[in-house]
């Protein structure tokens, strides 16, 4: 592999994780304008993301699958145009019903691309450089963060909301164009296997109906919750004698494999606690401009955009089983900071949290990828990065749903015997010690199985 071809692999890849990450942080950020101009309620428009992630959730599987087979570098190219596409849409929707439809066309290119690019990326680069090339789009991702909310901020102070996907297109057109001229074909899987159909429509829909059931704001409905269990349950069995089955049972006997899953669920579960929820905070409690907001929540991609790389580095030096407890001991840190702010919160506090969370979240996230990937073939690499690109976004989905169901419960209840303010921060309180609570257990995990996890590399004798 020459050296001047992975580099622009590498710079491909991060185009399309700029994007994505733009798009998201953009989002969080024009939440509560885009709420406003259709006035529709916090648990209304949290279905602008909720239904983008519920897609990337049922499909990547799909998609890293068939990536595998054909080509991730086909995959991946083609989920630029999808995405733009999708990002047009967007930016032309009259009511909040278009938009979320818009927004489920622009998961499926999302998709493609989450699912892809991660295996791409471990393909290129030598066994000793992967977790360099992983922490430097770590900090793609955490430059996306933080120029997401100060540019969302001045946009939707200056623009109509719609701006802010119109500024996909763009990127979204150059991506296109580098994928097509200068991508590399990946290795596939010549097995001769046909695809899991059926599987993968139960996973679908048990992912999609699990959500559903934490999506209701003041309590959960316990039957879809049954119903989701209850097909999760259905999906295991069946793909346990399914000739094509949709999951890759020999990657389950792969102990970094398993426990690095189980740790980011922790992660990214406790992480959209602060990105989505933060905002409202900001903006309705403290009565802060989306300009200033956006300027606030920049902290974290900053602090992560920082650490990420230089987590990356270190892990290909040490491993990653010191850095992913380390990261669960400042994730929960943060968590129990956010725990105690109220209409009276120093801005100070409140940057600390965020920056102590973006440390955290840098120095978890490359080093625990490096791991993952590290420890199975170069041919499930595409299945891999879909894998954990599900765990991923089905975690931050589930995440959204239950911090907006935890708050809205708490706020309701208090609400009816004292102040907005009053009833605000205790649900804002009772929020953040759960998310800590999360994170917390992503920690006794992190120390249990680092033993296991230590410096595992793949080899042939594992199969």
């Amino acid at each position: 592999m020459k050296l001047n071809t992975k580099w622009q692999v590498l710079i491909i890849v991060c185009v399309g994780i700029f994007m994505s990450t733009l798009d998201g942080s953009i989002l969080n950020i024009a939440n509560p304008t885009i709420a406003e101009s259709f006035s529709v309620s916090m648990k209304s428009v949290q279905w602008i993301v909720t239904a983008y992630m519920l897609v990337i959730t049922a499909t990547l599987l799909f998609f890293g699958k068939l990536g595998d087979k054909i080509g991730n570098h086909k995959i991946y190219t083609w989920g630029f145009l999808a995405f733009t596409a999708g990002s047009l849409t967007c930016s032309l929707a009259p009511t909040l019903v278009w938009l979320i439809s818009a927004r489920v066309f622009q998961a499926f290119g999302a998709s493609m691309m989450m699912a892809t690019g991660m295996g791409i990326v471990s393909n290129t680069f030598p066994s000793n450089e992967r977790g360099k090339a992983l922490g430097l789009t770590g900090s793609i991702v955490g430059i996306g963060n933080m120029a997401g909310p100060s540019l969302g901020g001045l946009l939707v102070a200056n623009f109509n909301w719609p701006i802010i996907f119109l500024i996909n297109i763009p990127i979204g057109l150059m991506g296109f164009f580098l994928a097509c001229k200068f991508l590399p074909e990946q290795p596939c899987d010549n097995s001769g296997k046909s695809y899991d159909v059926i599987g993968t429509v139960v996973f679908a829909t048990a992912a999609i109906i699990l959500i559903l059931s934490l999506s209701f704001g003041q309590s959960i409905n316990v039957s879809l919750l049954i119903t989701g269990i209850m097909l999760f349950i259905i999906f295991y069995v069946y793909e346990k004698y399914a000739p094509t089955p949709v999951l890759d049972f020999q990657l389950f006997k792969i102990k970094a494999f398993v426990y690095g899953n189980l740790m980011g669920v922790a992660s990214y579960i406790s992480q959209t606690f602060v990105t989505f929820l933060m905002p409202f905070y900001l903006e309705r409690l403290l009565h802060f401009s989306p300009a200033y907001s956006g300027i606030l929540m920049t902290l974290t991609p900053i602090s992560m955009a920082i650490t990420a790389p230089l987590a990356g580095n270190l892990s290909d030096r040490i491993g990653s089983s010191r850095l992913t407890s380390v990261a669960f001991i400042l994730l929960t840190s943060a968590h129990l900071i956010f725990s105690t702010l109220n209409q009276d919160s120093s801005i100070y506090t409140i940057a600390a949290g965020l920056l102590i969370l973006g440390i955290g979240t840098g120095l978890f996230g490359s080093p625990n990828n490096s791991s993952i990937l590290g420890s199975v073939p170069r041919e499930k690499s595409g299945y891999t990065g879909g894998f954990i690109s599900t765990v991923r976004n089905l975690s931050f989905t589930m995440g959204i749903a239950a911090s907006v169901s935890i708050f809205t419960y708490f706020f309701t209840i208090n609400s009816k015997h004292t102040s907005f303010s009053l009833a605000y921060g205790i649900a804002n309180r009772y929020v953040y010690l759960i998310s800590a609570a999360i994170t917390l257990s992503g920690l006794v995990i992190s120390l249990v199985t680092s033993p296991a996890r230590r410096q595992q590399k793949f080899s042939e004798n594992q199969f």
